[in-house]
């Protein structure tokens, strides 16, 4: 197996070390983690997070606030039981690229959103979390007086 070499000696989480990791990774060995990409995007009246969560049960995925820090966990397990077939014989693995495991994202909130107000679902492995906007914080036209001149 190749090993990344890191000529300035840091490890890091960021792009192209996860590239590699993924290109010289062995396809056999079953992942333990995976990744929960996102997108974040505002409207008028209201914020709103979606995270890709596929194969992650209901009763796996937890969503929490505090200290205006939205955080989600989740877990992905891999089939049961201990990847046997029907009659107990384990699964040789000829390749996986599907990662299990735990993952967590956490998102700090503009003070704008009112996040008692807020809401989640979770839809085909898409959790939707929307975050309405504080009254005071959304856009409003201000009317003009004009005072003429005499």
């Amino acid at each position: 197996m190749l090993s990344i070499w890191r000529p300035f000696g840091f490890a890091g989480n960021n792009g192209i070390d996860r590239e590699f990791e993924r290109f010289f990774a062995d396809g056999a060995s079953p992942r333990h983690t995976f990744e929960a990409p996102a997108e974040i995007y505002e409207t008028e009246t209201e914020l709103s997070l979606k995270v890709d969560l596929p194969g992650v049960a209901d009763a796996d995925l937890q969503v929490g606030v505090e200290n205006n820090v939205l955080t989600v966990r989740a877990a992905r397990r891999p089939n049961t039981p201990a990847n046997a077939d029907s009659e107990g014989n384990r699964a040789s693995y000829h390749l996986t690229e599907r990662g299990y495991g735990v993952v967590t994202r956490s998102f700090r909130l503009p003070t704008r959103v009112d996040t008692e107000q807020a809401s989640a679902r979770f839809d085909r492995g898409v959790l939707t979390i929307s975050l309405p906007k504080r009254t005071e914080a959304r856009a409003r036209t201000i009317e003009v007086k004009v005072q003429n001149a005499s």
